[in-house]
């Protein structure tokens, strides 16, 4: 991260999963505990957590991020298409639905040119 800022990177898009949350927003899994300890380790600089980790906001939050800026999406694995799969009501696995998964793909894909893993 720091590499990235210290070398020109228009902005950071970090994004994880934590947990195992099936395909469902729980804010015990959320990511925004992170946040302040992100921020010491990156000597104070700030970090802008998402609200989500796809969809129109997050983009927006990413298009205008300049300067190094850093962005933590929030929990990947609050959609199902992450793992491609999750947990019913009654605890059964049910398979997430594959133009689903692509269009998931492709909306994280669209938040940066440089994937590191």
């Amino acid at each position: 991260i720091k590499y990235a800022i210290d070398n020109g990177a228009k902005a950071v898009i970090l994004m994880s999963h934590l947990g195992r949350p099936d395909g469902k927003v729980n804010a015990k899994y959320s990511l925004k505990p992170v946040v302040p300890e992100l921020e010491k380790l990156l000597g104070g600089k700030k970090v802008e957590m998402a609200p989500d980790c796809v969809g129109k906001e997050v983009e927006e939050i990413v298009n205008k991020a300049t300067g190094g800026q850093v962005v933590l999406l929030e929990n990947l694995r609050f959609h199902a298409e992450e793992e491609g799969s999750s947990k019913d009501a009654e605890g059964k696995k049910v398979k997430a639905d594959k133009e689903k998964v692509e269009e998931f793909r492709k909306g994280l894909t669209a938040l940066g040119d440089i994937f590191i893993s």
